[in-house]
């Protein structure tokens, strides 16, 4: 599917690309290409005079091919992070700049594009270059991560908190579960950050755009100080989590070796005489033999609640 917009200060209107060459030099123009078909794919490469980047390319991780300048055309293919319940998705998106021209190329709904958009049609966001389009996506982007990290920080003071009383395996999963968040995040801001220093190095882009981005830079900079705080704070309560796990594994073990120390003589003993006396009444009882399988069983299971209610199990 794709979307024009032209855009002239606050003025924003939307079109379909049938009336590309009607709307093509009405101010700014956005284009934005969701999952767009071969068809789609086609018209782009013909009407904007941009080659189409595969997914394989959007996805990869070298600075080359996340940033390139080809005449006076700007490509930035840059990723963005997504949370869905538990899932956390890594989603690229490809920005094409050229003169008042703006191009998005993405495969799914990206949040930072639709409140941007909703900005947009609601006359809340004044643009006067197409960089600035992309200038403004990002900052919503970075208010988001920095968003996710404060929801980071929060979660890591209160699983600290409760490490302390519990060590369940709800609890191992969230610890996983924001690490990984985490370290999404600095990656992606990793990403950003050296795109950003590439961007600002462009003769392509004004003054005011440039002004803008570095601000985004230090934010940027500022958020991945926050990360490696958080991996810090992590390692430290895994560590944490560790000590107490092999602490509560220790008291069990030593449970179990005092028990089997004091039972050891009286199990020597009755081996060696093998409890087969003359004068036993037991072994004329007519229900011994199921009493004793009775009775193991009982003791088993009163041992096996015992070390449920201690927790070892």
């Amino acid at each position: 599917m794709i979307k024009l917009y032209t855009i002239t200060g606050r003025e924003v209107a939307e079109w379909e690309p049938s009336d590309f060459d009607k709307v093509r030099r009405k101010g700014i123009l956005w284009v934005d290409a969701l999952d767009p078909n071969a068809e789609e794919v086609a018209w782009l490469e013909k009407n904007i005079g941009f080659e189409m980047p595969s997914k394989e390319v959007m996805g990869d991780i070298e600075i080359s091919s996340k940033y390139t300048e080809v005449g006076d055309a700007i490509n930035i293919n840059m990723s963005f992070v997504i949370q869905q319940k538990e899932e956390i998705i890594v989603e690229p998106v490809f920005f094409f700049i050229r003169e008042r021209y703006f191009v998005t190329l993405r495969y799914r709904d990206i949040p930072a594009i639709l409140i941007f958009l909703n900005r947009l049609k609601t006359n809340r966001a004044y643009i006067q270059f197409a960089e600035s389009l992309f200038a403004e996506i990002l900052s919503l982007e970075v208010d988001r991560i920095g968003d996710r990290l404060e929801i980071v920080g929060k979660r890591i003071r209160n699983i600290w908190k409760k490490i302390f009383v519990e060590q369940s395996e709800e609890l191992i999963k969230d610890i996983a579960y924001y690490d990984e968040l985490n370290i999404t995040l600095r990656e992606s801001i990793n990403e950003k950050v050296r795109i950003l220093s590439r961007f600002l190095k462009s003769p392509l882009i004004n003054a005011q755009t440039k002004r803008e981005l570095k601000i985004l830079l230090d934010d940027l900079n500022t958020l991945l100080d926050y990360t490696s705080f958080y991996m810090e704070k992590i390692d430290s309560i895994q560590n944490s989590l560790l000590g107490l796990i092999t602490i509560r594994q220790n008291e069990a073990v030593k449970v179990f070796t005092v028990l089997a120390t004091i039972f050891l003589p009286a199990t020597l003993i009755a081996s060696i005489f093998g409890m087969n006396f003359e004068n036993m009444p037991e072994l004329s009882w007519k229900y011994g033999y199921p009493y004793s399988l009775a009775l193991m069983v009982l003791v088993t299971l009163a041992l096996l609640l015992w070390v449920r209610r201690k927790g070892w199990l």
